[in-house]
């Protein structure tokens, strides 16, 4: 199933972390009318990904790929429709300006991955059918598919699972259960952003 959205909208955390700076400096952008942004319903600020192109741009810091790529776009292979959507909703509260697609296992991973052409991918290993490890194999040896971030999750054997997911091509691993800022973080950092410092 593919849920889309228009335009990609990022708060100061994820602005903080392609700038690698704080979210204060982040703030105090916005406030001395540097950095454009709007404010949602909630009161939380948002900044359009063209904007921040342009901003970064402006700057001299390094724009990301998925900025420069456009709609930001995850996959969510997992074959547990309650963490599945629970995966969802974190993912669509961090990032409410992706697009976003599901699969309930590895043959339909397999499809979406190439219909889809996500920009990462959060990928439960221990799935009926085609497994995971299978499914990273074959995104690494696809000259087309390559550049997409893979983020392997299980509750599972978890020592030997990370090992083998590396191994297989999967850029990093989280255990299962996680927390919605555990796994932000993750993808920050897979998407290009890096540990905070100060610019500007």
């Amino acid at each position: 199933m593919k849920r889309k959205k228009v335009k990609n909208a990022f708060g100061t955390h994820e602005i903080a972390g392609f700038c690698q700076v704080t979210p204060p400096t982040v703030i105090r952008w916005m406030e001395e009318g540097k950095l454009v942004y709007f404010t949602t319903g909630g009161g939380h600020r948002r900044v359009w990904d063209a904007d921040l192109a342009v901003f970064m741009r402006s700057h001299n810091i390094p724009v990301p790929a998925i900025l420069e790529a456009g709609t930001l776009k995850f996959l969510i292979v997992e074959d547990d429709a309650d963490y599945r959507r629970l995966l969802v909703r974190m993912l669509s509260a961090a990032y409410p300006g992706a697009e976003l697609a599901e699969a309930g296992d590895g043959f339909a991973a397999g499809h979406m991955v190439h219909a889809f052409r996500p920009s990462l991918l959060v990928l439960d290993l221990h799935l009926p059918g085609v497994d995971g490890f299978k499914i990273c194999e074959m995104i690494r040896g696809d000259v087309e598919l390559k550049s997409i971030k893979i983020l392997a999750v299980t509750g599972l054997n978890m020592d030997e699972s990370m090992s083998r997911a590396l191994n297989s091509g999967a850029d990093d691993f989280l255990g299962k259960p996680f927390g919605a800022e555990v796994l932000t973080e993750k993808i920050r950092v897979l998407l290009g952003a890096g540990p905070g410092r100060e610019t500007i």
